[in-house]
Protein backbone atom coordinates (compact mmCIF):
# COMPACT_ATOMS: atom_id res chain seq x y z
CA UNK A 1 0.00 0.00 0.00
CA UNK A 2 1.08 3.49 -0.80
CA UNK A 3 1.86 6.46 1.29
CA UNK A 4 -1.49 8.68 1.83
CA UNK A 5 1.17 11.63 2.02
CA UNK A 6 4.59 12.03 0.64
CA UNK A 7 6.54 15.32 -0.09
CA UNK A 8 9.69 15.41 -2.14
CA UNK A 9 12.19 18.56 -1.92
CA UNK A 10 15.50 19.31 -1.27
CA UNK A 11 15.31 21.59 1.82
CA UNK A 12 14.39 19.38 4.70
CA UNK A 13 13.32 21.99 7.05
CA UNK A 14 10.61 23.05 3.68
CA UNK A 15 9.47 19.15 3.53
CA UNK A 16 8.82 19.28 7.75
CA UNK A 17 7.14 22.59 7.07
CA UNK A 18 4.58 21.08 4.78
CA UNK A 19 3.87 18.06 6.65
CA UNK A 20 3.03 20.74 9.37
CA UNK A 21 0.68 22.15 7.27
CA UNK A 22 -0.77 19.33 6.34
CA UNK A 23 -1.56 18.02 9.75
CA UNK A 24 -2.78 21.90 10.80
CA UNK A 25 -4.71 21.62 8.39
CA UNK A 26 -6.56 18.58 9.53
CA UNK A 27 -6.39 19.84 12.80
CA UNK A 28 -8.32 22.89 11.70
CA UNK A 29 -10.80 21.03 10.01
CA UNK A 30 -11.45 19.03 13.23
CA UNK A 31 -12.21 22.16 15.19
CA UNK A 32 -14.33 23.81 12.99
CA UNK A 33 -16.89 20.18 13.22
CA UNK A 34 -16.36 20.07 16.68
CA UNK A 35 -17.37 24.21 17.13
CA UNK A 36 -20.30 23.67 14.63
CA UNK A 37 -21.20 20.75 16.79
CA UNK A 38 -21.25 22.69 20.41
CA UNK A 39 -23.13 25.51 18.64
CA UNK A 40 -25.91 23.14 17.57
CA UNK A 41 -25.91 21.78 21.21
CA UNK A 42 -24.72 18.42 20.45
CA UNK A 43 -24.09 16.45 23.53
CA UNK A 44 -22.05 13.80 21.30
CA UNK A 45 -19.01 16.18 19.62
CA UNK A 46 -16.43 13.33 19.87
CA UNK A 47 -18.82 11.20 18.10
CA UNK A 48 -20.17 14.07 15.15
CA UNK A 49 -16.15 14.38 14.70
CA UNK A 50 -15.17 11.15 14.12
CA UNK A 51 -18.11 11.13 11.59
CA UNK A 52 -17.16 14.08 9.92
CA UNK A 53 -13.59 13.02 9.32
CA UNK A 54 -14.35 9.67 8.61
CA UNK A 55 -16.81 11.09 5.57
CA UNK A 56 -14.93 12.75 4.82
CA UNK A 57 -12.00 10.40 4.22
CA UNK A 58 -14.95 8.31 2.44
CA UNK A 59 -14.85 11.63 -0.33
CA UNK A 60 -11.49 11.28 -0.93
CA UNK A 61 -11.09 7.52 -1.39
CA UNK A 62 -14.35 7.74 -3.91
CA UNK A 63 -12.87 10.54 -5.72
CA UNK A 64 -9.25 8.74 -5.47
CA UNK A 65 -11.43 5.73 -7.22
CA UNK A 66 -12.58 7.84 -10.57
CA UNK A 67 -9.33 8.87 -10.40
CA UNK A 68 -7.36 5.68 -10.58
CA UNK A 69 -9.65 4.50 -13.10
CA UNK A 70 -9.24 7.38 -15.87
CA UNK A 71 -5.87 7.60 -15.19
CA UNK A 72 -5.55 3.82 -16.18
CA UNK A 73 -7.82 3.57 -19.41
CA UNK A 74 -7.11 6.95 -20.78
CA UNK A 75 -3.76 8.07 -20.16
CA UNK A 76 -0.84 6.52 -22.46
CA UNK A 77 1.80 7.37 -20.22
CA UNK A 78 1.90 5.78 -16.61
CA UNK A 79 3.57 6.37 -13.54
CA UNK A 80 4.90 3.07 -11.68
CA UNK A 81 6.60 2.68 -8.59
CA UNK A 82 8.65 0.54 -7.31
CA UNK A 83 8.94 -1.95 -10.80
CA UNK A 84 10.76 -4.74 -9.94
CA UNK A 85 14.76 -4.53 -11.94
CA UNK A 86 17.97 -5.64 -11.90
CA UNK A 87 20.67 -3.37 -12.13
CA UNK A 88 23.86 -4.83 -10.90
CA UNK A 89 27.23 -3.53 -9.61
CA UNK A 90 26.58 -0.42 -11.12
CA UNK A 91 29.76 1.51 -11.35
CA UNK A 92 30.46 5.22 -10.18
CA UNK A 93 32.32 8.03 -11.56
CA UNK A 94 33.84 5.65 -14.04
CA UNK A 95 35.55 3.38 -11.77
CA UNK A 96 34.72 -0.64 -12.68
CA UNK A 97 33.68 -3.09 -10.21
CA UNK A 98 33.98 -2.11 -6.81
CA UNK A 99 37.14 -1.39 -6.40
CA UNK A 100 38.40 1.62 -4.02
CA UNK A 101 40.16 4.51 -6.16
CA UNK A 102 41.83 5.81 -2.86
CA UNK A 103 41.84 8.91 -1.34
CA UNK A 104 39.87 10.68 1.77
CA UNK A 105 36.64 12.46 -0.42
CA UNK A 106 32.94 10.22 0.12
CA UNK A 107 32.45 8.50 -3.33
CA UNK A 108 30.48 5.66 -4.89
CA UNK A 109 32.24 2.82 -5.98
CA UNK A 110 29.08 0.73 -7.54
CA UNK A 111 25.48 -0.16 -6.70
CA UNK A 112 23.00 -2.23 -6.94
CA UNK A 113 18.64 -1.97 -7.33
CA UNK A 114 15.99 -3.95 -7.34
CA UNK A 115 13.43 -1.45 -8.50
CA UNK A 116 13.10 2.17 -9.82
CA UNK A 117 10.25 4.14 -10.08
CA UNK A 118 9.35 4.69 -13.53
CA UNK A 119 6.94 6.26 -16.23
CA UNK A 120 6.40 3.70 -19.29
CA UNK A 121 3.86 4.19 -21.87
CA UNK A 122 1.80 1.35 -24.33
CA UNK A 123 1.43 -1.00 -21.89
CA UNK A 124 -0.90 -3.96 -22.87
CA UNK A 125 -4.78 -3.74 -21.63
CA UNK A 126 -4.15 -7.30 -19.49
CA UNK A 127 -1.29 -5.26 -17.30
CA UNK A 128 -3.03 -2.20 -17.14
CA UNK A 129 -6.26 -4.05 -15.70
CA UNK A 130 -4.26 -5.58 -13.40
CA UNK A 131 -2.44 -2.60 -11.88
CA UNK A 132 -5.57 -0.48 -11.94
CA UNK A 133 -7.20 -3.68 -10.20
CA UNK A 134 -4.20 -3.88 -7.41
CA UNK A 135 -4.70 0.23 -6.78
CA UNK A 136 -8.59 0.13 -6.74
CA UNK A 137 -8.10 -2.68 -4.16
CA UNK A 138 -6.05 -0.29 -2.24
CA UNK A 139 -8.74 2.22 -2.34
CA UNK A 140 -10.83 -0.15 -0.96
CA UNK A 141 -8.44 -0.57 2.01
CA UNK A 142 -8.15 2.68 2.90
CA UNK A 143 -11.58 3.78 3.19
CA UNK A 144 -12.42 0.31 5.48
CA UNK A 145 -11.51 1.85 8.56
CA UNK A 146 -14.31 4.57 7.49
CA UNK A 147 -16.72 2.88 6.62
CA UNK A 148 -16.53 1.11 10.53
CA UNK A 149 -16.38 4.33 12.05
CA UNK A 150 -19.52 5.62 10.56
CA UNK A 151 -21.35 2.02 11.05
CA UNK A 152 -20.04 2.27 14.94
CA UNK A 153 -20.81 6.12 15.53
CA UNK A 154 -24.19 5.24 14.06
CA UNK A 155 -25.10 2.83 16.68
CA UNK A 156 -23.42 4.77 19.46
CA UNK A 157 -26.29 7.83 18.46
CA UNK A 158 -29.09 4.98 18.54
CA UNK A 159 -27.90 4.61 22.12
CA UNK A 160 -26.57 0.73 21.09
CA UNK A 161 -23.00 1.21 21.31
CA UNK A 162 -22.61 -2.77 21.66
CA UNK A 163 -25.39 -3.93 19.63
CA UNK A 164 -25.04 -6.71 17.30
CA UNK A 165 -24.63 -4.61 14.18
CA UNK A 166 -21.45 -3.37 15.91
CA UNK A 167 -19.97 -6.34 16.83
CA UNK A 168 -20.30 -7.47 13.28
CA UNK A 169 -19.04 -4.65 11.81
CA UNK A 170 -15.58 -5.56 13.12
CA UNK A 171 -15.97 -9.28 12.00
CA UNK A 172 -16.69 -7.91 8.48
CA UNK A 173 -14.13 -5.27 9.07
CA UNK A 174 -11.76 -8.25 10.35
CA UNK A 175 -12.04 -10.13 6.91
CA UNK A 176 -12.02 -7.34 4.72
CA UNK A 177 -8.61 -5.97 6.18
CA UNK A 178 -7.37 -9.70 6.29
CA UNK A 179 -8.41 -10.35 2.61
CA UNK A 180 -7.96 -7.20 1.14
CA UNK A 181 -4.28 -6.38 2.83
CA UNK A 182 -2.80 -9.90 1.29
CA UNK A 183 -4.54 -9.29 -2.04
CA UNK A 184 -3.42 -5.70 -2.54
CA UNK A 185 0.22 -6.32 -2.09
CA UNK A 186 -0.38 -9.79 -4.18
CA UNK A 187 -1.89 -7.84 -7.00
CA UNK A 188 0.26 -4.67 -6.97
CA UNK A 189 3.06 -6.93 -6.80
CA UNK A 190 2.07 -8.95 -10.24
CA UNK A 191 1.10 -5.78 -11.87
CA UNK A 192 4.65 -4.22 -11.25
CA UNK A 193 6.25 -7.33 -12.51
CA UNK A 194 4.17 -7.50 -15.31
CA UNK A 195 5.11 -3.73 -16.74
CA UNK A 196 8.79 -4.74 -16.43
CA UNK A 197 8.54 -7.68 -18.29
CA UNK A 198 6.66 -5.34 -20.75
CA UNK A 199 9.58 -2.71 -21.23
CA UNK A 200 12.83 -4.29 -20.16
CA UNK A 201 14.77 -7.39 -21.68
CA UNK A 202 14.97 -10.53 -19.67
CA UNK A 203 18.06 -11.01 -17.73
CA UNK A 204 19.71 -13.53 -20.04
CA UNK A 205 19.52 -10.84 -22.76
CA UNK A 206 21.77 -8.39 -21.45
CA UNK A 207 21.20 -4.28 -20.75
CA UNK A 208 22.54 -2.27 -18.36
CA UNK A 209 18.91 -2.37 -16.66
CA UNK A 210 16.74 -5.67 -17.26
CA UNK A 211 14.05 -7.24 -15.37
CA UNK A 212 14.36 -9.35 -12.45
CA UNK A 213 13.15 -12.41 -14.69
CA UNK A 214 10.99 -13.88 -11.88
CA UNK A 215 7.95 -13.11 -10.06
CA UNK A 216 8.96 -11.27 -6.55
CA UNK A 217 5.98 -12.01 -4.39
CA UNK A 218 5.17 -10.96 -0.55
CA UNK A 219 2.46 -11.47 1.43
CA UNK A 220 2.47 -8.90 4.23
CA UNK A 221 2.11 -9.73 8.05
CA UNK A 222 0.18 -6.72 8.84
CA UNK A 223 -2.82 -7.23 7.83
CA UNK A 224 -3.49 -10.42 10.01
CA UNK A 225 -2.38 -8.84 13.11
CA UNK A 226 -4.72 -6.14 12.32
CA UNK A 227 -7.76 -8.46 11.77
CA UNK A 228 -6.70 -10.46 15.08
CA UNK A 229 -6.92 -7.54 17.01
CA UNK A 230 -10.46 -6.51 15.01
CA UNK A 231 -11.56 -9.61 15.41
CA UNK A 232 -10.90 -9.86 19.38
CA UNK A 233 -13.18 -6.37 19.16
CA UNK A 234 -15.94 -8.71 17.51
CA UNK A 235 -16.23 -11.04 20.18
CA UNK A 236 -15.55 -8.20 23.10
CA UNK A 237 -18.78 -6.30 21.33
CA UNK A 238 -20.61 -9.43 20.90
CA UNK A 239 -20.47 -10.22 24.78
CA UNK A 240 -21.37 -6.74 25.29
CA UNK A 241 -24.40 -7.04 22.80
CA UNK A 242 -25.46 -10.21 25.18
CA UNK A 243 -24.90 -8.08 28.65
CA UNK A 244 -27.16 -5.21 26.92
CA UNK A 245 -30.31 -7.81 25.99
CA UNK A 246 -30.11 -8.99 29.10
CA UNK A 247 -30.06 -5.54 30.86
CA UNK A 248 -32.75 -4.61 29.29
CA UNK A 249 -34.79 -7.26 29.77
CA UNK A 250 -34.19 -7.56 33.21
CA UNK A 251 -35.41 -4.09 33.11
CA UNK A 252 -38.83 -5.10 31.30
CA UNK A 253 -39.45 -7.58 33.93
CA UNK A 254 -39.03 -5.31 36.80
CA UNK A 255 -41.37 -3.01 35.09
CA UNK A 256 -43.44 -5.73 34.79
CA UNK A 257 -43.67 -6.32 38.43
CA UNK A 258 -43.74 -2.87 39.24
Amino acid sequence: MEDVVSIGTQNLGEGLLWIGVFVAVVAVLCAVTVWIARRRGSTTVALDAASSVAQGWLFLMALGLGLTIWQWFTQTEISVSGMPVALANWPGIGTPGCDDPGGDTPVLLCATADSVDATVAHLTLGTRVVMALGQLLGVLLMALPAVLIVVLVGQARKGSPFSRVAARSFAWAAVGILVLGTVTDLVVGIGRALAAFEVLPAPEEGGKLTTQGIFYLTVPLWPAAVALALAALAVVFRYGSALQHQTEALQRETEGLV
